[in-house]
């Protein structure tokens, strides 16, 4: 019978126990976690320009490159730069260079673009110099060195010649496009005067 007593008023106390065990496991079982509201562990933009130009002038303040977008966004967390339907033009002293695609990623310094989706290039014709165009899925372009390199398939027409093949490296100032592989060419007779 004494050890049925010591039960009884021990009972109380150990569904007390009980209880604020509960309490504590359900407190901390459903307690949200403080985020940091900076920012910096989520993706989202903190800047958006719409319909933005940006000029970029040589030692004698000529236009050298413009580069327009219908849509900048900017994120702080990888310092990352996105662009939609970017337009890159070349000028100077060589025929103007038309340089667009769907989307591009600009990197943190932006010495880089890399531009992705029905990539086009388009110089214009000068004298003695047939328009050339260029299509490709994917392009990285050095705008202040004015070189553009790519791994994927290529199609570049010049006047009437036609040469495709997998991956180019374009340099504008030399006025040079090297395919690296499975290279197909035809290539348009010019005539001597």
């Amino acid at each position: 019978m004494n050890l049925r007593r010591q039960v009884q008023q021990l009972l109380p106390l150990l569904i007390l126990l009980m209880l604020a065990g509960l309490t504590i496991w359900l407190e901390r079982a459903t307690r949200i976690e403080e985020r940091s509201s900076s920012g910096k562990l989520r993706h989202d933009p903190d800047v958006i320009v719409d319909n933005f130009t940006v000029r970029r002038l040589d030692e004698t303040g000529m236009v050298q490159h413009t580069l327009s977008a219908k849509q900048l966004r900017h994120y702080p967390d990888d310092d990352s730069t996105e662009l939609d339907a970017p337009d890159l033009i070349y000028r100077g002293k060589l025929s103007p260079t038309h340089v667009s695609a769907e989307r591009g990623l600009l990197t943190r310094d932006g010495k880089e673009a890399i531009l992705r989706d029905n990539v086009k290039v388009r110089r214009e014709a000068s004298a003695g110099n047939p328009e050339m165009t260029l299509a490709t899925s994917v392009l990285n372009v050095y705008p202040d060195d004015e070189i553009a390199r790519t791994d994927q398939p290529v199609h570049i027409t010049h006047g009437r010649s036609v040469a495709t093949g997998v991956g180019m490296v374009a340099d504008r100032v030399k006025q040079t496009y090297i395919l690296e592989s499975r290279v197909k060419a035809t290539l348009e007779r010019t005539r001597r005067p």
